[in-house]
């Protein structure tokens, strides 16, 4: 009899087993479905947000080469609307909106070797945020009239954080601080010189890297990507 009940309850120890097991390969089933679902469904929204910005890029072109014929325009008309452009134009390469070229330097900073290699992937070795701002800055205050890091624009709204292992510049890009960062400046090389060499580069994470800085009689800085906001600034006389 004791046999019996102990073949009876292996049965049910058995069964209850199996069902188990079913039961959990349809949940982890459903899971992998639901998270190919959400994945497929995150790609797609990237790309069409990529479509968009491509879409908004070709607008604001088309629509700057409009805006440059209209003034071109009215500078013909006499000096006060030939001023205007002027101050205009002036205005636009500021702000970054178009490309600019001049005299400037080129600084490039590049991870130092171990006996173990480059080690990038140690990030406290790593330049960060602070350390980028503090060069930013005293370019800034050297005179220089165009900055760029990496080929992403510099302009009065644009923020430098550190975002795990990378840095943002701005909303539009971001730099990888294992890989070499090149900063390039437009001003009087005298006075970019004379700025930098109250930069020192033997503090922090910056004596983890290599710097070699390079004049230029002609440096091209590319306009920015990122669009800037006047949502709440309003004129005083308004």
């Amino acid at each position: 009899m004791n046999k019996h009940a102990s073949q009876i309850v292996v049965a049910i120890v058995c069964g209850l087993l199996g069902f188990l097991l079913a039961y959990q390969y349809k949940v982890l089933a459903g899971k992998g479905t639901t998270e190919t679902n959400y994945n497929s469904d995150i790609m797609a929204e990237v790309e069409n947000l990529k479509n968009e910005k491509e879409e908004l890029k070709a607008t604001n072109s088309e629509l700057n080469e409009k805006l440059t014929a209209l003034e071109e325009g009215a500078a013909d008309v006499g000096d006060v609307e030939l001023e205007i452009k002027k101050q205009l134009d002036t205005a636009r390469k500021q702000l970054g909106l178009i490309d600019v070229k001049g005299p400037g330097v080129k600084i490039t900073l590049s991870l130092k070797s171990t006996m173990f290699g480059t080690n990038a992937g140690d990030s406290s070795r790593l330049l960060t945020d602070n350390e980028l701002v503090s060069l930013v800055n005293t370019l800034w205050f050297s005179k220089a009239e165009a900055i760029s890091i990496n080929g992403f624009r510099i302009t009065p709204q644009t923020g430098i954080k550190v975002a795990g292992s990378e840095i943002w510049i701005g909303a539009a890009g971001r730099i990888d601080p294992s890989k070499d960062i090149v900063i390039l400046a437009i001003g009087d090389i005298g006075q970019l010189n004379s700025g930098l060499k109250f930069q020192s580069f033997e503090y922090g994470n910056y004596t983890n890297y290599d710097n070699d800085k390079k004049e230029s009689d002609e440096i091209i800085i590319e306009k920015t990507t990122q669009s800037l906001k006047s949502d709440y600034i309003k004129s005083v006389q308004d």
